[in-house]
């Protein structure tokens, strides 16, 4: 291979190619630095704000990096410009941050739409939004899915530590969902999930709170800054409302019941994400092992 191509690629012109800004991103505490023209500089904007949508981004690249130690790549855009982003994982001595490659792709992006009349329509920016709400959506309730609940948990914990708020954790599971869908067959326990995914979602008021379908007939409820009382309402008023509702299915008409167990984070602490879906989990079980159709926290 000829001299001047290997001096190319150890050269700080390929890496200029590749990347028009490089940002060094914690992912849980979402702060940034940017390093451009071999300069570091500590930006005191959240690493969400690049994107001017005033909120973490719900398919997070960098807590995907950070979580699976993996690089992953994505497209992204701001008002005016598209980019394309690179993460990759670093481990430092005491944490592992990721670091940021992005290149401005606005005048260059082709992606070929066919005889995809709608694609063409709706353009690259909505396609883009698609992309990534297929990447945290359950496809079958529409709420969010295992993914997003593992990305999003961390920074939601970790937020409630840094600000001494407290944060409460509700798992739900449907009563005899097996014999349900023995009953009905799998379409109707599809239509029992989605009953059950919309009367949840129906009793959540808060703008931080969010749900998310654990897997199965499970599902996650956070709710930042709510203390374990308004969460104990918050879930009975859940359970009373399901219990009471009618489904029909067909000919039939009938109603389901659910098993709810909380947990609360009250103060700062070595719990982990995990230790707070643990703790709810037990509860959960709790809930069965009494009769179901009951809170336990």
């Amino acid at each position: 291979m000829e001299r001047h191509i290997i001096e190319f690629l150890n050269s700080p012109a390929l890496f200029a190619k590749i990347s028009d800004l490089t940002r060094i991103v914690d992912p849980l505490q979402k702060t940034v630095t940017e390093y451009k023209d071999r300069v570091a500089v500590i930006d005191e904007a959240h690493c969400f704000d690049f994107w001017d949508k005033n909120k973490i981004c719900d398919n997070c690249i960098s807590m995907r990096a950070f979580n699976d130690n993996i690089t992953y790549t994505k497209i992204e855009y701001t008002r005016d410009k598209t980019y394309l982003i690179t993460a990759v994982p670093y481990h430092l001595t005491d944490r592992r941050i990721v670091i940021e490659l992005l290149k401005d792709i606005t005048q260059s992006v082709l992606y070929d739409v066919g005889t995809d009349t709608v694609l063409e329509q709706i353009g690259i920016h909505a396609l883009i939004d698609n992309l990534n709400k297929l990447a945290f959506s359950d496809s079958l309730t529409g709420l969010y899915n295992r993914r997003f609940l593992m990305e999003k948990l961390p920074v939601d914990l970790l937020n409630s530590i840094l600000s001494a708020a407290e944060l409460s954790i509700i798992m739900v599971d449907i009563d005899h969902f097996k014999k349900i869908n023995d009953t009905y067959g799998h379409l109707g326990g599809d239509h029992i999930l989605k009953h059950v995914a919309a009367t949840l979602s129906g009793c959540l008021t808060g703008t931080s709170d969010w749900i998310a379908r654990f897997g199965g007939e499970e599902f996650v409820i956070c709710m930042p800054g709510v203390n374990l009382e308004a969460a104990k309402a918050t879930a009975e008023s859940m359970r009373e409302l399901l219990e009471h509702s009618g489904i029909r299915y067909q000919e039939a008409e009938f109603s389901v019941t659910a098993s709810f167990g909380i947990s609360n984070l009250k103060s700062a602490g070595q719990e982990s994400a995990e230790d707070l879906i643990r703790r709810a989990d037990e509860k959960l079980y709790l809930a069965k092992s009494k009769g179901r159709n009951r809170v336990e926290f």
